[in-house]
């Protein structure tokens, strides 16, 4: 039977009560529609754009973008089919969300066929391996062996097991966390364990009604600093299978990183919420935001006020003429207001 180990410290638990203070009030804030609708979509590509390039895929946002809007990049098949292919996978789970029943054996193993459709044969795509894995780094050194494979099997189904009969009393924060240590420590599958790690994670959490209106995307965190993630799975499973190792300081990164994706979110969703009232109440058409719009509302929201300057140092990609439509369009749907004039112009929320 698995049996986890860990111990809660003080820290986790402060850092579980935060990120339990901020699903409250995202899952709580008045959003329209239309820009909840949005606000999932770019969780998509977030999720879908992190998660593929942790392993390696050289798409940037937009071509992930442009690929999940039915675009064909024929110079990056290979990556485009990892990207269609976890788009699949998330609509996976946005079905099972509400289908009941906790996460069985036969979830991680369709989100593993679809994430690897085409990508494996066939015989080793939503089946575990039937031979060793090891995990090298960048020097060819191995780093990592996974469960020997006639324990496979086995292993996944006492996770499981667990997670139906013991999970259920641990916040889920937590129990996510050991469920994406143990699972990808056990490596199932031929290839696609980290993806596929992921995406149960993200599909318990959407079980568990925790998922943060189906928009938290932890996968950036990871993204963001792949060294650091994968260093903090080494500390806890060494270089080598083993039953009974601690998971504290694993656990302890998790949370954090949950509470880190947590924030981005809120930010976004205060906006939003923000936003409708003010469009609401002039009685204006309803615009979704850009992410150039949102990152220029979040350091606002941030720092009091913002110079046409500093917002092109936050969307580079962007000439100045371009930025300062982008501030025009903030101020024309009363977003923002407009202090000073000529150069020194800066932009701030509207006086109530």
């Amino acid at each position: 039977m698995f049996q986890p180990h860990y111990t809660i410290s003080n820290k986790l638990l402060n850092t579980v009560a935060q990120i339990e203070a901020y699903r409250v009030r995202t899952d709580t804030s008045a959003i329209l529609p239309e820009r909840e609708i949005e606000m999932r979509h770019r969780s998509t590509v977030d999720a879908t754009h992190d998660s593929t390039s942790i392993e390696g895929n050289p798409l940037t946002r937009k071509q992930v973008e442009a690929v999940l809007s039915g675009e064909r990049l024929t110079r990056h098949r290979y990556a485009q089919r990892e990207v269609s292919n976890y788009r699949a996978a998330l609509d996976y789970i946005e079905k099972r969300r509400g289908a009941g029943l906790p996460l069985q054996v036969a979830d991680l193993l369709e989100l593993h066929r679809l994430t690897m459709l085409d990508l494996l044969p066939a015989e080793k795509t939503g089946q575990y391996r039937s031979g060793e894995i090891f995990v090298v780094d960048h020097g060819d050194r191995v780093a990592y062996t996974g469960t020997a494979p006639h324990e496979v099997a086995e292993k996944v189904d006492e996770l499981i097991e667990w997670l139906a009969e013991r999970s259920e009393n641990l916040n889920p924060v937590i129990a996510s966390g050991i469920l994406h240590y143990q699972l990808v420590s056990i490596h199932p599958f031929a290839n696609g364990n980290g993806r596929t790690t992921r995406l149960a994670t993200a599909c318990y959490l959407g079980l568990r009604d925790y998922d943060f209106r189906a928009s938290i995307v932890l996968d950036s965190y990871y993204a963001a600093n792949r060294r650091e993630y994968y260093a903090a799975l080494q500390q806890g499973h060494g270089t080598r299978y083993a039953e009974g190792r601690d998971l504290t300081e694993w656990l302890n990164y998790f949370a954090v990183g949950f509470l880190s994706s947590a924030k981005v979110l809120w930010t976004e969703v205060s906006l939003l919420s923000e936003a409708a009232g003010r469009l609401n109440d002039a009685r204006r058409p309803v615009r979704r935001l850009t992410a150039e719009q949102t990152d220029l509302l979040s350091y606002v929201q941030r720092f009091g006020d913002i110079s046409v300057s500093e917002a092109q140092s936050i969307l580079p990609q962007l000439s100045r003429r371009s930025v300062q439509r982008v501030l025009a369009g903030l101020v024309q749907d009363g977003l923002l207001a407009t202090e000073g004039a000529g150069r020194s112009v800066r932009y701030a929320p509207p006086k109530k």
